[in-house]
């Protein structure tokens, strides 16, 4: 699963916009079971919420101009 967050175009039902895409690349990147999220996730959900974040690094991600950082979303135990 990949995660992204910022802002969307909303229209007929569905979201569009480089925050989607970029989510989808990600998506494309992670191995089954795993939960990538982007930087600006981490920032948007900064605070004790059951969840870490395992730094990946920078990643060049297909049809994305420049590299995305990313972190796996771990459970805390």
């Amino acid at each position: 699963m990949g995660v992204n967050s910022g802002p969307v175009v909303f229209q007929d039902g569905d979201y569009f916009g480089r925050t989607v895409n970029v989510a989808a690349r990600i998506t494309d990147y992670a191995r089954p079971g795993e939960v990538l999220v982007s930087d600006s996730v981490v920032t948007a959900t900064n605070g004790p919420h059951g969840v870490r974040y395992q730094p990946i690094g920078p990643i060049a991600l297909k049809g994305v101009t420049t590299p995305v950082t990313l972190h796996a979303a771990v459970p805390t135990e």
